[in-house]
């Protein structure tokens, strides 16, 4: 199973890797269709098959799914998993001193030249990556300009107030639906225009339907649906919604577009919202589904270890607080402690 893990924890291999995998992706052909797929998602002049609804987050659920998927088949590494950006943890730091924009990962920003914003420098600049243009007369190449349009990335207190709302969408299910989950990580409402937000501060290539060009794309929305996950696993009603009444291809049932017969860049899979309810049915998780504290236990007499420490086990659902035992275990060497939380276990091996 694949673990996705934070762009800041990544080893240097593990970043090496993710660059290779992309540029292996765009030279035989697959990275572009990402791109026409996302570029095509407006179906009619009143229906968007992947934003401003409900399917918002399954849809691209599914989207980076595929992309890791074919990620891992590029590198011959099933289990690779996708990084996130985790913006809202970088929020306080300068563009300079974020993991996510050194040279050996995504490189820097743009540098300003005749109206335009091209990347430089790194694995990803000008002359070494051409994109897919946004319309006639527009670029091939990489542009960032970095909070030109929006002063700063979205903070955790953003984060955890889109939490805190208990129901996954709310009538009349687009982009005014106020009380929603969905639209206020999206980014429509809410102080900090949370996912919306990124795609602005990043700027340049990251701001039309061909955003998936740059490749920060997958590691921001692979941070949105970690933030969907964690919701799934800490609200009391994390049931998408709605059954029915929302636009076409944003109901609990219906296929989404393009996985609903078109074919569309040779897309045949049918998948409706609920099929990617699960994303541990799908085949990954998250580094912060399991937080851990490590103790050290110590031999107290007579058959037993005790520990003179508590235990933390610390959820990751903002709203519960750690909790704390002493704990009383086997005396030898390799005794399992097992302790459970639902939906999740920690275990700790015994060293003596």
């Amino acid at each position: 199973m694949a673990i996705r893990k934070s762009v800041n924890s990544l080893t240097a291999q593990e970043r090496a890797d993710y660059v290779r995998g992309v540029k292996l992706m765009k030279a035989n052909g697959r990275y572009d269709r990402f791109v026409r797929i996302h570029a095509s998602v407006q179906r009619t002049p009143t229906i968007n098959a992947a934003h401003m609804g409900p399917a918002f987050l399954p849809w691209h659920r599914q989207f980076i799914l595929e992309f890791e998927r074919d990620l891992q088949s590029a590198l011959g590494n099933p289990d690779f998993g996708l990084p996130y950006w985790d913006w809202a943890a970088d929020s306080s730091l300068a563009p300079t001193a974020m993991s996510v924009w050194q040279l050996d990962l995504l490189g820097p920003n743009g540098t300003s030249e005749a109206g335009r914003n091209p990347v430089l420098s790194g694995e990803f600049r000008r002359g070494q990556w051409v994109i897919v243009p946004s319309g006639p007369g527009q670029p091939t190449f990489l542009e960032r300009t970095f909070a030109q349009d929006t002063p700063s990335l979205p903070n955790q207190a953003g984060v955890d107030a889109a939490l805190a709302l208990t129901l996954y969408d709310t009538p009349p299910f687009n982009q005014t639906s106020t009380n929603s989950f969905r639209n206020q990580l999206e980014g429509w409402v809410g102080p900090q225009r949370l996912h919306n937000n990124v795609h602005v501060w990043v700027g340049g290539s990251m701001s039309p339907l061909t955003s998936p060009n740059d490749p920060v794309f997958f590691l921001h929305h692979c941070n949105v649906d970690r933030i969907w996950a964690q919701w799934q696993l800490c609200s009391s009603t994390p049931q998408y919604l709605p059954v029915t009444g929302g636009p076409t291809g944003h109901n609990r049932d219906d296929q989404m577009w393009p996985w609903n017969g078109s074919g569309f860049e040779g897309r045949t899979t049918r998948v409706r919202p609920r099929d990617v309810d699960n994303h541990r049915a799908l085949g990954y998780f998250y580094d912060t589904e399991v937080r851990r504290q490590t103790v050290t236990l110590r031999r107290s007499g007579g058959a037993r270890f005790v520990s003179p420490q508590s235990l933390r086990l610390i959820s990751p659902c903002a709203s519960q607080a750690p909790t704390s035992s002493t704990l009383f275990i086997p005396s030898q060497t390799g005794g399992v402690l097992r302790a459970e939380r639902t939906p999740l276990n920690d275990q700790i091996t015994v060293e003596g």
